[in-house]
């Protein structure tokens, strides 16, 4: 069974959304793909976090489409994020990351869990557009060493007050993500 530590975050999110800040900051936590599989639904997804967490199956898809929204989809995120993917993930993974969170945000898709008070559509051409960025190995190359260019760095990875992410900040993120795990278990 995969991780089911994105899961139990997006519980906690969805319980207290005061914590969306400090999962923003936070990395990602391991087993994103098990939540955009409970997202979209997968019968096996559902099985396993039902079983884990104790919750039905739709507020898993709730607080699953909840954490999405929040923090892959966040106006901030790079691409990596938006496709809940770290920059070591192979592409296969990265794909199928897309792919799920596309079938999320498919219009067609009754009762997909997804809110509908925001317009799916803009989402979609997020995802379309980050996937686009990183799908090959050229693209993602091109991708990593243009957020690696100062000159790029500023715009692309500013937080909400404009100023550059440096080291100390992912060290501060790092820390965040630690007091926001301390904070789930807190609450359990």
């Amino acid at each position: 069974m995969q991780s089911p530590e994105a899961l139990v975050a997006a519980l906690a999110v969805l319980q207290d959304p005061r914590l969306v800040r400090a999962a923003r900051r936070a990395p990602l936590p391991k087993g994103v793909a098990f939540l955009l599989e409970a997202a979209v639904g997968e019968a096996d997804a559902i099985a396993a976090a039902t079983a884990v967490t104790g919750r039905s199956e739709p507020v898993l898809r709730k607080a699953a489409g909840f954490f999405i929204e929040q923090v892959l989809l966040y106006r901030q995120s790079d691409s990596f994020r938006i496709l809940g993917a770290d920059r070591t993930m192979p592409e296969g993974q990265i794909r199928r990351h897309m792919a799920l969170l596309m079938r999320w945000l498919h219009p067609d898709l009754a009762g997909n869990g997804a809110s509908h008070q925001f317009d799916k559509t803009a989402y979609a051409a997020r995802v379309a557009n980050a996937w686009e960025s990183i799908k090959t190995g050229e693209r993602r190359a091109a991708y990593e060493a243009s957020h690696r260019n100062p000159s790029n760095q500023a715009r692309t990875v500013s937080n909400d007050s404009g100023r550059r992410k440096s080291g100390a900040n992912r060290a501060r993120r790092r820390v965040a993500w630690k007091q926001f795990l301390s904070l789930l278990a807190g609450r359990r």
